[in-house]
């Protein structure tokens, strides 16, 4: 395909809605103008702004502007790509999976530092591997569980261990008790998304832990790294964890590599064969990975043996919890963001915008918006670069753009 299509639980979301299910089926054929659409509903323009925006970021709409008012039309295109991808996915792409194991868990480390994909691989892996009994436990390194909550599922069993890195000493002792607990579950698969900030460098001294604590219930099947395509070179001349995360895992994924260029992908590759010379390396776009080698023995690619993880409570880095009870607009917020991102490794939460609900994803010089489920207040996390000394950096930048009042919280 010549373009990335939308992730598919945006769309889902987009097409969910009644009045967005309607507002597609007026634009099949015809362009149409905001004030023609406004015409069909008991709705003020910026609720149907609200929805508007919803379907173009699903890519399912596109708009271009007409004097005062907006004109809209369906996205044929990449309509017609979706409805090729789900028969693709249909017919014969869906992934082989090997039957579970006798008694024992198939047991999954996704380590990659802020912002790889962790959790949108996770997603795809939970949604191909529906029917199945599958747990996660997700460790977020500030307080709030951002992920978790994008995780949620009732049909996922999942433990979240925040306010540091799982492989630390300061909360060793909790992933092995999540480890003996989830045992007890009966499950086929158990993934472990670890912080981005995570050294798994002693992942095998904690899992023969949980084994002397729990029982022989799982069946490690390996450590799968995701690789930033476009913050990657940067991230490892910051941190040590990056090359560690690499030089540990069994398969190193490379993510977002539509935002790159073959040039720039053999640099890589040349990047990661000086870390990992052995591991295998796959490429994806939001999340889409072919899942096979959930059917591979990948413990044949361990590179480096056990050693002390560099994660310590000294050396953990500050992080701050931001709460706004409030609407404001995206260009302010995004305005207070870009004045904080240099001092930040990862920004992220949930934010009560003009335009409506929206989760919030700042990597490197790049802020992402997609809309999500109303949450009772607007939640940021940051994760300094600089110590405590970003709590003024967050307070200037605030004070600079708005006069609402907000909280910071450790």
């Amino acid at each position: 395909m010549g373009r990335s299509l939308p992730q598919l639980e945006d769309v889902f979301w987009a097409v969910a809605d009644e009045v967005r299910g309607q507002i597609l089926t007026m634009l099949r054929g015809n362009e149409m103008c905001a004030c023609k659409i406004l015409e069909h509903f008991d709705m003020r323009q910026p609720t149907l702004s609200h929805h508007m925006k919803i379907l173009c970021d699903a890519q399912l709409v596109t708009s271009r502007r007409d004097g005062r008012w907006v004109r809209y039309r369906l996205n044929q295109p990449v309509i017609q790509e979706l409805i090729d991808a789900l028969a693709a996915l249909k017919e014969d792409k869906a992934p082989v999976l090997p039957p579970p194991m006798g008694g024992k868990t198939r047991l999954y480390v996704l380590t990659g530092f802020l912002g790889s994909g962790k959790t949108t691989l996770l997603l795809r892996l939970l949604t191909a591997l529906t029917g199945r009994r599958v747990g996660v436990i997700q460790n977020e390194f500030g307080k709030l569980g951002i992920d978790g909550q994008i995780l949620q599922r009732g049909d996922v069993e999942m433990v979240e261990i925040n306010r540091g890195s799982i492989f630390c000493s300061c909360l060793k002792l909790s992933f092995v008790q999540a480890l003996a607990d989830m045992a007890k579950q009966d499950l086929d698969y158990l993934f472990v998304e670890s912080s981005g900030l995570g050294d798994p460098s002693n992942y095998q001294e904690i899992l023969d832990a949980a084994k002397e604590l729990g029982g022989d219930h799982y069946d490690f099947q390996g450590a799968i790294c995701l690789i930033d395509a476009v913050n990657f070179p940067r991230q490892l001349r910051d941190m040590e964890t990056v090359e560690r995360q690499l030089k540990h895992c069994h398969l190193a994924v490379v993510t977002k590599v539509d935002l790159i260029g073959p040039e720039k992908m053999e640099e890589l590759k040349e990047a990661i064969r000086k870390i990992n010379p052995r591991c295998p390396i796959r490429t994806c776009t939001q999340g889409d990975l072919d899942l096979s080698f959930l059917g591979e023995d990948l413990l044949q690619y361990t590179w480096a043996e056990g050693e002390e993880t560099t994660n310590t409570e000294e050396q953990k880095p500050k992080t701050i919890s931001l709460w706004f009870d409030g609407v404001m607009k995206q260009e302010t917020l995004d305005a207070i963001l870009r004045e904080v991102l240099p001092h930040a490794y990862r920004i992220k939460g949930f934010f009560h915008l003009e335009e409506g609900w929206n989760q919030v994803d700042v990597v490197g010089d790049r802020i992402d918006h997609a809309p999500c489920q109303p949450h009772e207040k607007s939640q940021l996390v940051f994760i300094s670069r600089i110590g405590p000394q970003i709590i003024k950096k967050i307070m200037e930048a605030w004070q600079s753009h708005t006069d609402a009042k907000m909280e910071l919280k450790n």
